[in-house]
C-alpha cells in the first residue's frame, strides 16, 4: 500500500510519526511525506520520501524568529498555513493517489478536505485526546472525531478521562527506533541521575528559555548528583554555564538517559512526558503554555511528579528535586505507570489499524 503522511513542525510531535513511518515501511509499505524543510533528515532517515510544501509558509520550532510574531499575526499565519497546506497535500493526493491519508490533527484543515474529497483519511493524535477538546475552542477536535480513524500517541491512563469517540484508538507512546544513541554512557555512576530538557524547539518564556535554563542549571549544580541537560535547536550550549558535574549538549537521545535517570526536569510536552512515564522516572514539571501545563497538571494528579512555575528560582527547583530524588514512593509510583504503559498495544497496532481500514 501507499501512504500520503501530511504534518508541520510541531518540535517532538514529529517522533511518534516518524515511528509509524519506519513501522509501515518495514511492514513492506511506501511512504510519501509532505513537511516542513526542518523535517526532512529525520522523515527521510525514517524511510518515506519527503515533500516540501509547494505554497505553504515553512516553519521551523528550533529558530527563535519563529516567536517573534504577535498573537494576531501567529492566528493569521496558522489560517492561511491551514487553506495553502490543505491545497498543497490535495494536489499530491491527486498525483499519487494514495490508500489513505496520515494526517497530523495539528492539521484539521487537511483532515477535513481529504475526508471531503473521499480519501480513507487517518488522525495523527500526539497529545491527550482531552486536551485536543477545549484547544483554541475544539479547533482540532471535530476533524478528528470525523476522520475514518484516529490514532493516539499516547497512553489512555494519561487521559484526564474525557468521552472518547469510537474511531480513537489508543496505541500508547511510541518512538522511532533509529537514531538512539547507545554509546551514551555515565561518567559519574556513583551519583543519582538527573536529566534536564526543555524541548527540541523554542518555547515562549517569561524572560528567555536560555534563563529558564540557566537557573535549572544553577540549581543543579548544588546538587550531588550527575546532571545531563539538552538545550534543543534554538540554543547554543556554550550559552549555558553549568557545574562540574553537568553535562550539557544540543541533544542526547532521551531513551539513552533516562534508562538510568532518576528524575526528569522538563517543559512538560507530551513527548517527554510521555518518554519518562514510559521509563518509569518521576518528573519535576515547569510548563510554559499550549498542552504543557495540563500535561504537567495531569503528571502531579497521578502523583508521578511535581510542577513549578517557569519563573522558579535556582533555590525553588533545587529544593524540589532534592525532595523529589529522595521519596522512594514517589519513584515505585513512576515504575508502577510504567509497567501499564508496557502493556499497551504498541506501534505494530497501529499499522494493523491502518492497514484495516
Amino acid at each position: 500500500m501507499r501512504f500520503l503522511l501530511s504534518t508541520m513542525d510541531g518540535a517532538g510531535s514529529l517522533q511518534p510519526l516518524l515511528a509509524l513511518v519506519e513501522a509501515l515501511v518495514a511492514r513492506g509499505h511506501g511512504v510519501d511525506a509532505l513537511g516542513h524543510d526542518a523535517q526532512r533528515q529525520p522523515l527521510e532517515r525514517a524511510g518515506a520520501r519527503v515533500h516540501r510544501y509547494a505554497t505553504a509558509a515553512q516553519l521551523d520550532q528550533g529558530d527563535p524568529a519563529s516567536l517573534k510574531l504577535a498573537p494576531a499575526q501567529r492566528l493569521a499565519w496558522l489560517e492561511a498555513f491551514q487553506q495553502l497546506s490543505r491545497d498543497d497535500a490535495m494536489d499530491l493526493a491527486r498525483r499519487f493517489e494514495p490508500d489513505a491519508m496520515l494526517v497530523d490533527c495539528l492539521m484539521p484543515g487537511l483532515l477535513t478536505g481529504s475526508k471531503s474529497a473521499g480519501l480513507k483519511t487517518v488522525a495523527l493524535m500526539h497529545a491527550p485526546y482531552s486536551f485536543w477538546c477545549d484547544f483554541m475552542g475544539g479547533f482540532c477536535r471535530a476533524p478528528m472525531d470525523g476522520a475514518d480513524l484516529t490514532l493516539g500517541f499516547t497512553s489512555e491512563a494519561f487521559d484526564a478521562g474525557a468521552a472518547f469517540p469510537a474511531n480513537l484508538a489508543f496505541v500508547g507512546p511510541v518512538r522511532p527506533a533509529r537514531g538512539v544513541d547507545t554509546a551514551w554512557r555515565r561518567r559519574w555512576s556513583d551519583r543519582p541521575l538527573v536529566l534536564a530538557s526543555l524541548s527540541t524547539g523554542v518555547q515562549g518564556l517569561p524572560g528567555s528559555q536560555v534563563g529558564l535554563l540557566q537557573r535549572i542549571c544553577d540549581a543543579l549544580a548544588g546538587l550531588d548528583a550527575e546532571s545531563v541537560v539538552t538545550t534543543g535547536r534554538g540554543i547554543d550550549p556554550a550559552e549555558v554555564k553549568v557545574g562540574a558535574f553537568t553535562t550539557i549538549a544540543l541533544s542526547v537521545p532521551h531513551a539513552a538517559v533516562l534508562a538510568d535517570a532518576d528524575l526528569f526536569i522538563t517543559h512538560a510536552g507530551h513527548g517527554s512526558v510521555m518518554a519518562a512515564l514510559a521509563a518509569g522516572v518521576p518528573m519535576l514539571c515547569l510548563p510554559p503554555g499550549a498542552d504543557q501545563p495540563a500535561n504537567a497538571a495531569q503528571v502531579a494528579k497521578l502523583a508521578v511528579g511535581d510542577v513549578l512555575p517557569v519563573t522558579a528560582s535556582p533555590a525553588e527547583i533545587r529544593a524540589a528535586a532534592l525532595r523529589l530524588l529522595a521519596d522512594p514512593a514517589l519513584k515505585a509510583r513512576a515504575e508502577a505507570f510504567a509497567a501499564r504503559i508496557a502493556e499497551e498495544p504498541g506501534i505494530d497496532r497501529a499499522v494493523e489499524l491502518i492497514e484495516a481500514i
